[in-house]
């Protein structure tokens, strides 16, 4: 019998980003590996105790706090960077000290996908780094890795100018949900007839898993816009979230979860109806964004990891200011160099959203932007990434 190659994968599971990168290669690998490759996956809370893990929680409150943008984030952006931070380097051996105790006893192969955990433990095992952003901010840059996987061509460049050696990069493509990725053709053929034809368009509404205050503000007067004149629209949130909330509070609309009967969700949206998605971990949100994806003509969404959506599904995106972070800007410029996006940059923007998607449908705009976000990257990043580990461990 054939001994199983073994890779641990170590989660942050803080935010939804990081985690949300490393779940695709993991369906990947299992799906078409598992006879071959056995996954040992664990996170930095569940390999941590006493003042490492009091460190990781206290970093994790710090991400829910400075994402939510202005002073605390600033300050969240300033002990987050790695490059000449004394706060940083500090840390990080009481951060470190439980992870590289889990990793001396599973001496394996180690995928990550945060660079916090590429400088935790390069020098006891070899780490595969996926950087599955196509913003790469100072602080996403680590060496030390085997291999780091890239979804463009534009992120190579950067870690290169940074010293880092080309043959360690791999350019995966872009790193998507995998269902989003199976149904991506039919979904944009039926978006461009919509936007084409003059129908009622559906528009599709995300927070990220921080929920700013302000971005929850202007997702809601973007609802009561659509509300008001009769379009259609799917907030998707979190259980006991601070946007689930907030639509009860402000709108009558039905909510649906991932045991519910799509179809009762598409008649709601029918009948010119806005709907809410409600989900309570990343799976759960996946299944229920694959089941309506192919009822979206556009989203509304903070430039985080769904920027991959607008330049590689053909799908319009209107950016929720303010833009937080680090990555966001990066992510944002991106969109905008490409024209597949358009900034909600105010409150009286977001208030009169119907007059401003009127007038994109009249142009031709957004049926532009979405033939501008289509088949022009790769966007098998999560099948690429898996094969190239296979190799490598093997």
């Amino acid at each position: 019998m054939v001994q199983k190659l073994t890779l641990n994968i170590i989660y942050t599971n803080i935010g939804r980003g990081h985690p949300h990168y490393l779940d695709g290669i993991v369906e990947k690998l299992q799906s078409s590996h598992a006879g071959e490759i056995n996954l040992k996956i664990t996170d930095v809370f569940a390999v941590s105790a006493g003042i490492s893990r009091r460190l990781w929680e206290m970093v994790r409150f710090f991400y829910r706090v400075g994402s939510q943008g202005g002073l605390a984030g600033s300050v969240y952006g300033r002990v987050r960077g790695r490059q000449n931070n004394v706060h940083y380097g500090r840390m990080k051996k009481f951060l470190a000290r439980d992870v590289r105790q889990y990793i001396r006893s599973n001496r394996y192969p180690t995928l990550v996908s945060h660079p916090i955990l590429v400088d935790m433990i390069a020098d006891l095992v070899p780490v595969f780094y996926q950087h599955g952003e196509i913003a790469v901010p100072d602080e996403a840059v680590v060496g030390g890795a085997k291999l780091i996987f890239l979804p463009v061509t534009e992120c190579k460049r950067i870690f290169v100018r940074k010293g880092i050696p080309e043959s360690d990069l791999v350019i995966s493509g872009l790193c998507i949900e995998n269902d989003l990725v199976k149904i991506a053709g039919e979904s944009f053929e039926q978006r461009i007839t919509r936007l084409q034809s003059g129908e009622s368009l559906t528009g599709g509404f995300f927070s990220s898993g921080a929920e700013p205050k302000e971005h929850i503000k202007k997702i809601l007067m973007i609802v009561a816009s659509l509300h008001k004149s009769g379009r259609r629209g799917i907030v998707f949130c979190r259980e006991n979230g601070k946007l689930k909330k907030a639509l009860l509070d402000r709108f009558d609309i039905s909510f649906f979860g991932v045991g519910d009967d799509s179809r009762e969700l598409r008649k709601i949206l029918a009948k010119d109806k806005i709907a809410a998605a409600v989900f309570t971990d990343r799976r759960k949100e996946n299944i229920l964004t694959a089941n309506y994806f192919d009822c979206l003509d556009y989203l509304v969404a903070p430039s985080h990891e769904r920027t991959n959506w607008a330049v590689g599904l053909g799908i319009p995106m209107f950016i929720l200011h303010p833009i937080i972070g680090t990555f966001s800007p990066l992510n944002r410029a991106f969109m905008l160099q490409k024209a597949v996006a358009v900034d909600i940059e105010n409150d009286a923007k977001a208030a009169d959203f119907q007059a401003l998607l009127e007038g994109l449908i009249r142009s031709g705009h957004l049926a532009d932007m979405a033939q501008r976000g289509m088949g022009k990257c790769d966007v098998r990043g999560f099948e690429v990434i898996s094969e190239k580990l296979a190799r490598a461990l093997s």
